[in-house]
């Protein structure tokens, strides 16, 4: 990606459900993200994202989210956090590449 680089990261919380897993709703939100112009990478505790513009990861965010209560589901939480860099151009593996020459 060239320009400017956001990114995000996505967490989603689906309350009030009998089963604790919560893999087979993370799952379907993920799916969601294939069909936009994102890139992401899953990690434990929540979905990173990256685009080119603040649009497309709201875009993406909403799809995942609506992917969820799609499901049927009565109640989620949905937590977005966004670094958007104006300028330079450090995307997800040139954040994860920055910590790790450090290690």
């Amino acid at each position: 990606m060239t320009g400017n680089i956001v990114t995000a990261q996505l967490q989603i919380a689906v309350l009030g459900e009998c089963d604790d897993s919560l893999s087979r709703y993370i799952s379907t939100a993920v799916k969601a993200l294939d069909d936009k112009n994102v890139q992401y990478q899953v990690c434990p505790m929540g979905t990173a994202i990256q685009a080119e513009s603040i649009g497309e990861i709201l875009d993406a965010c909403k799809a995942a989210h609506e992917a969820v209560l799609d499901m049927g589901v009565n109640r989620i939480l949905t937590n977005i956090i966004i670094d958007h860099r104006v300028h330079g151009c450090k995307g997800l593996d040139a954040k994860v590449r920055s910590v790790t020459l450090k290690l």
